[in-house]
């Protein structure tokens, strides 16, 4: 668990680990320069769009002051995968530089690929769906859910609120990629029936729905077109049902004045886990 503790304080724990002793001559402080033409993309990257603009700030920057923080590559035959880096890595190549300093480490997949979440995360460069992928990726390595937030230094709660998101429609995941919509459209087109996710989708895109707005979203019936968006008439309890929502990362309703039910809503039983645990409950 020590490891994983260290992925959650950051990379500098782990930068302070011994240099591997594949590495090449010539280094310095743990520091190496290597050609450009040895390093590669790693085969699995959470950051899956570079600006092009912002690149060629970077590049010019480069060109000017030079690479001011190493690349954290490791050994893959003759060459060497970056690990953490890739947008200096694109952008040296925009400035021409034919030599980059690197810190080499021998790691294994699984703490590679938490290594750059981590460092991805914490530069907040992660579209939401990035960040979803990258857990999905960590679980697709073995870990559980609560294994992925303690390793990225995340509560169990936002992983799996990111998670949900890979469970939207197709149209849904295309306008949350592009920027149409936020992740608080996709959390409350989630919250619609299965049936009723593509309207709602519409419905936010055409009307420029706020995140507000699209939470409050009921369909009444297919509307005819240029209709006005159809609301739930104002509840005693609507605010709550929003606060509540908002807190345990799922739809939540109240009915009832005087007496009544609150319903929560889960989608699997890893999700029923989560909200037990959030009410005080172990799960058996």
């Amino acid at each position: 668990m020590s490891r994983k503790s260290s992925l959650g304080r950051g990379l500098d724990a782990l930068l302070a680990r011994p240099v591997t002793d594949t590495a090449p001559p010539g280094s310095a402080g743990g520091v190496q320069t290597l050609n450009i033409d040895r390093i590669v993309q790693a085969g699995y990257q959470p950051r899956q769009v570079f600006e092009p603009g912002s690149l060629a700030e970077l590049a010019q920057s480069i060109r000017e002051k030079g690479i001011i923080q190493p690349l954290l590559v490791r050994p893959r035959g003759e060459a060497f995968e970056i690990v953490a880096g890739e947008r200096r890595w694109r952008a040296s190549q925009l400035a021409g530089l034919t030599e980059l300093p690197v810190i080499i480490r021998d790691l294994g997949d699984r703490e590679a690929l938490e290594i750059a979440i981590v460092e991805n995360l914490q530069r907040e460069d992660l579209g939401p769906l990035e960040e979803a992928r990258a857990y999905q990726a960590l679980l697709d390595q073995g870990l559980n859910q609560e294994g992925v937030a303690q390793a990225v230094g995340k509560g169990r709660s936002t992983v799996s609120n990111a998670l949900r998101l890979l469970t939207l429609g197709e149209g849904a995941l295309r306008a949350l990629d592009s920027g149409k919509i936020s992740a608080g459209h996709a959390r409350a087109i989630l919250a619609q029936a299965d049936g009723d996710r593509a309207w709602a989708l519409e419905q936010i895109t055409t009307r420029g729905l706020s995140v507000r707005e699209a939470e409050a979203l009921r369909r009444e019936g297919r509307p005819r077109a240029g209709a006005p968006v159809k609301v739930n008439p104002p509840r005693t309890y609507r605010q709550l049902e929003l606060d509540l929502s908002r807190r345990t990362g799922t739809r939540v309703r109240i009915t009832g004045e005087g007496k009544g039910k609150v319903e929560l809503n889960y989608a699997s039983r890893e999700e029923l886990d989560r909200l037990l645990n959030l009410l005080g409950f172990e799960a058996e």
